[in-house]
């Protein structure tokens, strides 16, 4: 089974990751995606209560959306394969596919 995620899924998810990592309230943080030629995918957090920044790197992202998905969807991390992905035209997104049956509550 596969789903993708549109780029707003994306900021979301580099924001529960900001929560998380950083101890920060989500409401707290803003994300901005960026993609740089040879460098690929990239996200800047910003914190509006004391304007801190923190760079995320492809793998952060690919890592922040498997734990947007484990805690509010109930997926296991371990059995995600995530790509992300960036066309000029259509922006960012990412293919999520499932390794294995699972059941979602």
């Amino acid at each position: 089974m596969k789903i993708w995620f549109n780029e707003q899924d994306i900021i979301d998810s580099a924001c529960v990751f900001g929560a998380h990592t950083y101890n920060e309230d989500i409401q707290d943080i803003k994300a901005e995606l960026h993609h740089e030629e040879g460098k690929g995918i990239s996200a800047t957090l910003k914190i509006q209560k004391d304007q801190r920044t923190y760079e995320l790197s492809e793998q952060d992202i690919i890592d922040a959306s498997a734990i947007y998905l484990e805690e509010y969807h109930k997926f296991d991390p371990n059995q995600l394969l995530i790509q992300l992905l960036f066309e000029e035209t259509n922006g960012f997104s990412a293919e999520i596919e499932f390794l294995s049956s699972q059941t979602v509550v």
